[in-house]
């Protein structure tokens, strides 16, 4: 009875959710972001302005689709028992914090052809991708409990001021990786960071002449 009560709830969720996106897109196109409020996107949608928030932080994100992202435990757990070299490593679990901020991937080329449409959009993607790198420098800062630091040590930087740089390098993987295929990205951002990771090692460690 749980899991009926429970997929009835997210059902309903998933409705909600695509109401208020649907409505927001429908109203920007017509009226312009500028015009365009959260009481009337809630309006349109059928919900409440209270209602409204607890889908999206901001109306640029019920345009886009997007929400603010988070460290999932499953790919942070994946992070600590991986082989990789600590930076594809740091770039596949950034990649999977900015993959929390959509709705499961979903929505890929509304969301390209709202930023072209409206520029202004962009801003909002960016303090995503922000949020982001801030969520994977604080975990390795503050989450990595002594025995997983220890194993890490031979290439986790022990300086906040490394492990910041390599946040950075990390999102400037990602980001090479969403450049260069964002439909790819979009398919399987891990697949694709990986990728990524290769051309920036040989760039980092060239050959031996």
């Amino acid at each position: 009875m749980d899991e009926k009560n429970s997929g009835v709830r997210e059902a309903r969720r998933n409705r909600h959710w695509r109401q208020i996106h649907e409505s927001a897109v429908l109203l920007v196109l017509e009226n312009g972001l500028p015009a365009t409020t959260i009481d009337a996107i809630a309006a349109a949608a059928g919900v409440s302005r209270r209602s409204f928030f607890n889908y999206f932080p901001t109306k640029e994100d019920a345009v886009l689709g997007t929400r603010d992202p988070w460290l999932p435990e499953v790919e942070w757990a994946e992070f600590l028992s991986s082989k990789l070299p600590v930076l594809p490593r740091t770039a596949k679990l950034l990649a999977a914090v900015l993959n929390t901020s959509t709705q499961a991937g979903e929505g890929f080329r509304r969301r390209r052809e709202m930023v072209r449409a409206f520029p202004e959009l962009r801003r909002r993607t960016h303090v995503h991708v922000q949020a982001a790198e801030q969520l994977v420098a604080t975990a390795l800062i503050e989450r990595l409990k002594p025995h997983q630091a220890a194993l890490l040590a031979d290439e986790l930087p022990n300086d906040p001021d490394a492990q910041h740089a390599l946040v950075l390098l990390a999102g400037t993987i990602t980001r090479f990786a969403f450049t260069e295929d964002p439909e790819e990205f979009a398919r399987d951002g891990q697949a694709a960071v990986l990728r990524a990771s290769e051309v920036f090692a040989a760039l980092l460690n060239p050959p031996s002449r």
